[in-house]
């Protein structure tokens, strides 16, 4: 009996460090696939906003050929988004761009505005306390106070 422990005692300890072992690098690389899922999601979601607010200001003061470059990154971006983006700011991005998607309108800004809460709250930022027409008017400075537009907050 005194043998076998002599014999079990140790595999046993090896085998755990071993499990350990395995265990530690099964969740690194969990973690690093994690962190690199978000990091290209924040990038497209970054690309996707500066370019569609170059490409308005673009429209706006008329430079043509702004808007034409900033139109192939905000393709690229969307591209990314559908890759990579989570299921709800896709959906939310499917309504702006249904929308008309060109920021001219004040339906495209409130629709423009809720996908910024949704790519919000898709990165883990809280909206409980924030207003759309808070939104609206730091981004376009735009009030639309007068519009009633709920937006469900279940990303």
């Amino acid at each position: 009996m005194n043998t076998e422990l002599v014999i079990f005692a140790p595999l046993i300890g090896l085998l755990g460090v071993f499990f350990g072992a395995w265990l530690q690098a099964h969740f690194t690389r969990k973690n690093n696939t994690n962190s690199k899922l978000t990091e290209l999601q924040n990038k497209a979601y970054a690309d996707f906003l500066n370019s569609a607010s170059a490409i308005a200001v673009a429209q706006r003061t008329g430079n043509r050929a702004r808007v034409e470059e900033e139109f192939a990154i905000l393709a690229d971006s969307k591209a990314r988004i559908c890759v990579y983006g989570h299921s709800k700011v896709i959906q939310e991005l499917a309504r702006f761009i249904r929308a008309g998607g060109t920021l001219q309108t004040e339906s495209e800004i409130l629709s423009f505005t809720r996908l910024c809460l949704r790519i919000r709250e898709s990165v883990g930022m809280d909206n409980k306390t924030i207003d759309l027409p808070d939104i609206s008017q730091l981004l376009f400075s735009v009030e639309v106070a007068n519009v009633h537009t709920p937006i469900t907050t279940d990303c």
